[in-house]
C-alpha cells in the first residue's frame, strides 16, 4: 500500500512539476496520478510558501507575493497556466464544436488568453499580498491543494471529447472515492489551516468555476486537459480570495 502510494505520488510529482524524475509514463501511471493531486498540492504550497513563513523577506509584502507567483509557476513549469489561457481562448471566441477545440489546442496565445493571463497572476500577486500583509501565510499552502482537487472534481463530473488524449487518461482515474477521499482532506486542512468561513467560501467559489466549466463543456462536447488547468488555477484564486472576503 505505502509503496503504491509513494510511486503514484512520484509518478504525479514528475508530470506536474520539476521536482521528480521525467521518463516515459503508462496510460495506467497518468490515469494513478489523479489519486494524488492533494499530495501534490500540498508539496507545492509548502515548497513554496514556507521559505516566506520563516521570515524571507519579511519587510516587502510585494516582493514576497511576486517571489511566490513566480515560484509557483516556476515549479509547475506554467503547465496549469496553459490551460487557463488555453480555455479563456476558446470561451472568450464563442466559437462551437470543433472551432472551439482548433482555437483551445492552437499554441498560440490570443486575445482572450492574454487577458485571461494578466488577471490571473496580478490576481495572485495581489492576493498573495494581502495576505502577506496579515501575516495568513498558510493560506498559500492551501491555495494550491484547493486548486488541485478543484481538478479531481472537474474530471470526475465531465466527459472528455472523442479527441481527447492526455485528458481521456486523467479522467479515467478519477472514482468516486478518489472525489470524497481528496474532498475531504482538502475540507479538514482547509478548517486547520484558513478556519471555518473562509473553507465554505472556498466551496462556494470554487463551486460556481466549476458549474461553469461544465456547462462550457457541455455545450463543446467535454473536457479535456486544458480545462483541468483551468481549474487548477481558478481553486487557487477562489482559495486565496475566500480567506479575504
Amino acid at each position: 500500500m505505502l509503496t503504491r502510494f509513494w510511486t503514484e505520488y512520484m509518478t504525479a510529482l514528475s508530470f506536474m512539476t520539476r521536482l521528480g524524475c521525467a521518463r516515459m509514463y503508462s496510460n495506467e501511471e497518468i490515469a494513478a496520478t489523479m489519486r494524488q493531486f492533494y499530495a501534490v498540492g500540498l508539496t507545492v504550497g509548502a515548497l513554496i510558501t514556507l521559505p516566506f513563513a520563516l521570515g524571507a523577506f519579511s519587510q516587502h509584502p510585494w516582493v514576497q507575493a511576486w517571489l511566490w507567483v513566480f515560484l509557483s509557476i516556476w515549479v509547475t513549469r506554467a503547465l496549469h497556466w496553459d490551460g487557463w489561457a488555453d480555455i479563456w481562448d476558446g470561451w472568450g471566441s464563442c466559437a462551437q464544436g470543433e472551432r472551439f477545440w482548433q482555437i483551445v489546442k492552437d499554441s498560440r496565445v490570443g486575445a482572450f488568453g492574454a487577458i485571461a493571463m494578466v488577471i490571473g497572476i496580478l490576481g495572485q500577486t495581489l492576493l498573495a499580498h494581502e495576505l502577506f500583509l496579515l501575516g495568513s501565510w498558510q493560506v498559500l499552502i492551501f491555495a494550491p491543494i484547493a486548486g488541485r482537487v478543484a481538478a479531481v472534481v472537474l474530471g470526475g463530473l465531465g466527459d472528455a471529447p472523442e479527441a481527447s488524449t492526455q485528458g481521456r487518461l486523467f479522467l479515467q482515474g478519477v472514482t468516486r472515492a478518489t472525489i470524497m477521499v481528496q474532498t475531504a482532506l482538502t475540507v479538514v486542512t482547509g478548517f486547520f489551516l484558513c478556519g471555518f468561513l473562509p473553507t465554505v467560501y472556498t466551496a462556494l467559489l470554487c463551486a460556481f468555476l466549476l458549474w461553469s466549466f461544465l456547462r462550457l463543456a457541455k455545450v463543446q462536447g467535454g473536457i479535456n486537459g486544458d480545462f483541468l488547468g483551468a481549474a487548477v488555477v481558478g481553486g487557487e484564486l477562489a482559495a486565496m480570495l475566500a480567506y479575504l472576503m
